[in-house]
């Protein structure tokens, strides 16, 4: 493994065991306070960052099917957030936890089984540019959980 994914993958758990830990931190009225950055309950942010893992690494996961990349729209994306945040607002924060390790074994489990050739496939699409399964880990998985950890920290900071 290349020294750039590898400190990727580094930074990644670091930010994982982190959001886990925050998570399971949180207070009643913390997992019902709205984050600023989406306007979804804290919960559902943290929830977030698990469903992103889960489908990151079915994107990652074309490297080795061979399925064409996947063609990403923002318009999906957005209603499928909708949903998410109407309809499991009230969840626990155990079940975001859960998310967010299900997620995490997921996008786990898909990276021990690529070899190095396979990183350079493309997996993912954007306005008809294909990305690497290599793009794809460094600037979509890692920040998507990243600025979403700092939208769950900003909104357990917040004051009511």
């Amino acid at each position: 493994m290349n020294e750039e994914r590898t400190s990727a993958l580094g930074d990644l758990r670091a930010l994982v065991t982190d959001a886990l830990a925050t998570t399971r931190g949180l207070g009643e009225e913390e997992c019902r306070r709205q984050s600023a950055a989406e306007g979804w309950p804290a919960v559902i942010v943290a929830y977030h960052i698990g469903l992103g893992l889960r489908r990151q690494a079915g994107f990652i996961a074309r490297a080795l099917t061979g399925e064409a990349p996947f063609d990403f729209e923002w318009e999906p994306t957005h209603a499928m957030n909708a949903v998410n945040a109407r309809e499991h607002g009230s969840m626990s924060k155990e079940t975001a936890a859960e998310e967010i390790e299900a997620g995490w074994d997921r996008l786990q489990t898909v990276i021990a089984r690529m070899g190095d050739e396979d990183w350079s496939r493309a997996v993912f699409a954007f306005g008809g540019r294909p990305r690497s399964a290599d793009v794809v880990l460094r600037r979509i998985v890692l920040p998507h959980v990243s600025e979403h950890m700092q939208s769950l920290r900003s909104t357990i900071a917040a004051k009511r």
